[in-house]
């Protein structure tokens, strides 16, 4: 698995706009409502998940779209679909869920240390 590295401009600072490449890339064709789970590939330590549009994840379970307020801490989190793109160490996660309220194409990025 390729590693994720930021490159350094000729001072020294980092060039955070644009991902490293990658060799390990997964891509979910969700159903309306429907969840579906990715599995973390074995040495992944960080993911890039994109949509083209508005979808849930969650890495402790299985995602969901909230219909009503989740106050014990277990909701899935949603990424918009002005900024569909959502960055997660997953060095301890073994499989991401994912959900939209419509049908969406999910792709999941995984690089190593």
């Amino acid at each position: 698995m390729l590693p994720y590295y930021v490159r350094k401009d000729a001072n020294g600072e980092k060039i955070d706009t644009f991902l490293p490449d990658s060799e390990n890339v997964l891509a979910r064709v969700l159903a309306a409502s429907t969840a579906e789970s990715i599995t973390v590939p074995d040495n992944a330590k960080f993911c890039t998940i994109t949509a083209n549009g508005e979808f849930y994840f969650n890495t402790q379970g299985t995602a969901a779209v909230p219909s009503a307020d989740v106050t014990d801490g277990s909701a899935s989190r949603v990424v918009g679909s002005g900024n569909p793109i959502v960055n997660i160490l997953v060095e301890d996660v073994t499989t991401i869920s994912v959900i939209a309220s419509a049908a969406r194409i999910v792709t999941a990025t995984f690089w190593g240390e």
